[in-house]
C-alpha cells in the first residue's frame, strides 16, 4: 500500500495543523455572506465572526434581528451546506 496523499489533504492537514481551518472559513463565509443570505441581510450585518464553531452576527436592522432569530436553523443550514461541512453549529445574534 501507498501513503500518498493529494496535495489538497496535505495542505488542508498543515492547516489544522497550524490553527489556520477556523480563520480560513470566518474569511470564506465573510466574503460570500451576500451569496449565502442575501443582499437585505447583508447589508445590515455590521458585524459577522466565528468562534469554536458558533457564528456572531451584529444586525443593525431590529425587525430583521428578530425575523432571524426565529430562522436560526435554517441559516446554520445554509452556512454549512455553502461551505460544504458543518462549521457552524449555533448562532449569537446581537
Amino acid at each position: 500500500m501507498s501513503d500518498e496523499k493529494s496535495i489538497k489533504d496535505l495542505i488542508y492537514s498543515m492547516m489544522d495543523s497550524y490553527h489556520l481551518s477556523d480563520k480560513l472559513v470566518e474569511t470564506k463565509v465573510r466574503k460570500e455572506w451576500e451569496e449565502i443570505m442575501g443582499r437585505t441581510i447583508a447589508k445590515n450585518t455590521s458585524r459577522l465572526s466565528i468562534h469554536k464553531k458558533t457564528l456572531y452576527l451584529e444586525i443593525l436592522s431590529a425587525p430583521l434581528k428578530n425575523d432571524l432569530y426565529f430562522h436560526e436553523k435554517t441559516i446554520v443550514e445554509k452556512v454549512n451546506q455553502h461551505i460544504g461541512q458543518q462549521v457552524i453549529h449555533q448562532i449569537k445574534i446581537k
